[in-house]
């Protein structure tokens, strides 16, 4: 009896952001769909990091580092073979307080890690797609905060609405060699690293108010559409948004219901 074969079998993939929850989530749906992924995060992260079977190669990139960025894009391709699909999912979480307190510090690391470096990662793999010949999928992490606001989080709203333009640019330039590119937008996610923030009572009585479906989502939602936008079957999508937030962008004024 012959074994399944994978949704994303022999594909070569790389994700940033990999030992973060929903980074982790995708690289190891991807590996179980059968594909060859190279993780990237920061090398004390990623150190910690542990992945099932034989399929996920650890990569220590930092994205405010556009030095390593070229390198390790470089590695990656290298030790894949090529490139069939890109997640970048990298970015740096939360607020940083009230808009009259933003520190110029704060908004260059926000836009340079963000933006900028999803910009960069991209670049490079859309350049290693275009050589190949055979078109590729870039898909972007977005957030609800790329086409809405809450308070004391400009940096990170700004540069999550530049990636929401960013994927959309590329979309529109990078067509004609058949690469594909596409956001995924999350809610409100259960991640590890914030784990049970949402039961808390005062966010999870707003979560019951303001998402649709009254919980937060989990990594793996978000890697179920990161695996859909890989595979063949989304091969007319491009320049679009899977928004996996629960209703929350949906709805208005939630308390009222």
């Amino acid at each position: 009896m012959s074994s399944a074969v994978g949704r994303l079998e022999d594909k070569r993939c790389v994700v940033t952001g990999a030992a973060g929850g929903i980074g982790r989530a995708i690289v190891e749906a991807y590996a179980r769909e059968g594909a060859r992924v190279v993780a990237m995060d920061l090398a004390e992260p990623l150190a910690r990091a542990t992945w099932p079977g034989d399929r996920v190669t650890a990569l220590p990139c930092d994205l405010a580092d556009r030095g390593m960025i070229e390198r390790a894009m470089g590695e990656a391709v290298a030790l894949l073979g090529g490139l069939d699909a890109f997640v970048a999912c990298g970015a740096l979480k939360w607020g940083t307080g009230s808009f009259l307190d933003l520190t110029d510090h704060d908004w260059d690391r926000y836009i340079g890690v963000n933006l900028t470096g999803t910009f960069l990662t991209c670049r490079a793999a859309a350049r290693a797609m275009a050589a190949q010949g055979n078109g590729g999928r870039i898909i972007t992490i977005g957030s609800v905060n790329s086409f809405m606001s809450e308070p004391n989080a400009a940096a990170y709203v700004a540069a999550k609405g530049g990636v929401a333009m960013l994927t959309r640019a590329m979309a529109v330039d990078l067509g004609r060699q058949g690469i594909l590119c596409n956001m995924i937008a999350p809610g409100p996610i259960d991640v590890p690293n914030a784990k049970g923030i949402y039961e808390e009572p005062k966010l999870a009585g707003e979560v019951r108010d303001e998402v649709a479906l009254e919980r937060a989502g989990n990594p793996e939602d978000i890697a179920a559409a990161a695996v859909f936008l890989a595979e063949d079957g989304a091969g007319y999508m491009t320049g679009s948004t899977i928004t996996v937030d629960g209703g929350l962008s949906a709805m208005i004024f939630g308390g009222m219901r």
